[in-house]
């Protein structure tokens, strides 16, 4: 059986850190849960077919949060995305629910109380990807590449 990948994407490099190293100890061998630095990392490991849950911490410092979660769900539909955000406002809430996020944690949370809630979104997701184009080559950012 392959190696689940569950990816991360957090600009908070600690905070990124102790929920890889937490999930990767919880979740053992079978999954490999990698930080990705970016944005565009994250959605470049997404478009690449990689990639079984993202999870994102959209905070006010980090625009390219947004158009990630909205690729993800345009191009990528079968990715589950789970925000787990410290930044937890109703308005964050509605614009993720606006663009078809349905897995929300406000943080602070225990990692134990969030093993059964990335176990549920696993478990969600669609059993294959669908055929076709690669959108790896595809950036977050604009033409320009800003």
């Amino acid at each position: 059986m392959p190696i689940r990948q569950i990816h991360i994407f957090d600009d908070d490099p600690a905070a990124a850190l102790i929920t890889q190293r937490g999930l990767q100890t919880l979740l053992g061998d079978r999954f490999s849960v990698v930080v990705d630095p970016t944005p565009n990392a994250a959605w470049l490991a997404c478009a690449s077919g990689n990639v079984d849950l993202l999870i994102v911490d959209p905070s006010p410092h980090t625009g390219g949060v947004m158009s990630l979660v909205r690729a993800v769900r345009a191009f990528r539909p079968y990715i589950p995305v789970l925000i787990l955000t410290a930044y937890d406002t109703p308005g964050l809430r509605a614009k993720m629910r606006d663009l078809g996020v349905e897995r929300y944690v406000a943080k602070p949370i225990e990692l134990r109380e969030l093993l059964p809630i990335v176990s549920t979104s696993l478990a969600a997701e669609s059993p294959a990807a669908p055929g076709g184009m690669s959108l790896a080559s595809l950036s977050l950012s604009g033409p320009t590449g800003k």
